[in-house]
């Protein structure tokens, strides 16, 4: 009986212990869902926050369409407006560079026509060459051209040989021979330009002493014939090359013509 009695004795501890963890598993529960509670809160507290925060920037990187077209329109208007400003400075450039150009020719036609009026200029023809050298009062060649002699070679001795003389001449007269013609005796009758533009008449008296004459140097009508034997005794140029020796000659420059 008294083993019986002591044994009802000691549930009501085990029962107290029994509530106690309960109490504390229940309290353990309770924490552990306010503390799951509490960091979804925080969780979802910052995902706004940093919503917040990219919302404005969104919001700003937006524009209307009137703010669009707007941006476009001051865009182009920029770039006409560069453009416009750079063709304006090319074309100033372009006339100034013109303008350098002109003035820089006109200085060097006055100093060769200052220097040609002096002489300072004198021709030298290689017939073996056929070329024709234009030299300054240094012998330095400043122009060399092409040129056609007389079809026979050798000393001029009389009129109608063919032949170009050599010797050191002096230009008597420079014609204008543009309107001239010749009639070359091969049945074609007379022929327009083929003195060219220019006759640079040398004289040959002295040489000839009147026996043949009226070399000279001058264009052409066959300027496809060049460096040839060609010519009835003259020596004859391109018509462009005859305009530009005619800047550098005046009555009385010398001539030399040798083989």
């Amino acid at each position: 009986m008294f083993r019986v009695t002591a044994g009802f004795a000691a549930d009501p501890e085990r029962e107290i212990a029994v509530k106690q963890k309960q109490k504390l598993a229940k309290l353990t529960v309770v924490l552990m869902a306010l503390l799951m509670l509490f960091s979804t809160i925080l969780i979802a507290g910052c995902k706004e926050e940093g919503t917040g925060k990219e919302k404005p920037n969104v919001t700003g990187t937006q524009k209307s369409p009137e703010q669009i077209a707007a941006e476009k329109k001051a865009k182009e208007e920029a770039e006409k407006k560069a453009k416009e400003e750079a063709g304006k400075k090319a074309k100033e450039a372009a006339e100034q560079k013109k303008k350098e150009a002109e003035e820089k020719a006109k200085q060097e036609k006055e100093l060769i026509k200052r220097n040609a009026d002096q002489k300072k200029y004198w021709v030298h023809i290689k017939k073996s060459a056929f070329t024709l050298y234009l030299l300054d009062d240094k012998n330095t060649v400043i122009k060399s051209y092409d040129c056609t002699l007389g079809k026979n070679p050798g000393q001029k001795q009389k009129r109608g040989d063919m032949k170009t003389p050599t010797g050191t001449f002096y230009v008597d007269e420079i014609d204008d021979a543009s309107a001239w013609t010749h009639d070359f005796g091969d049945g074609k009758g007379e022929i327009k330009g083929a003195y060219g533009p220019w006759f640079i008449s040398i004289n040959t008296d002295e040489m000839s002493k009147g026996a043949w004459g009226g070399i000279g140097i001058h264009g052409t009508h066959k300027p496809h014939v060049m460096r040839a034997r060609d010519s009835e005794g003259c020596i004859r140029l391109q018509n462009q090359n005859v305009n530009e020796l005619k800047q550098y000659v005046r009555v009385g420059t010398k001539v030399v013509i040798e083989e």
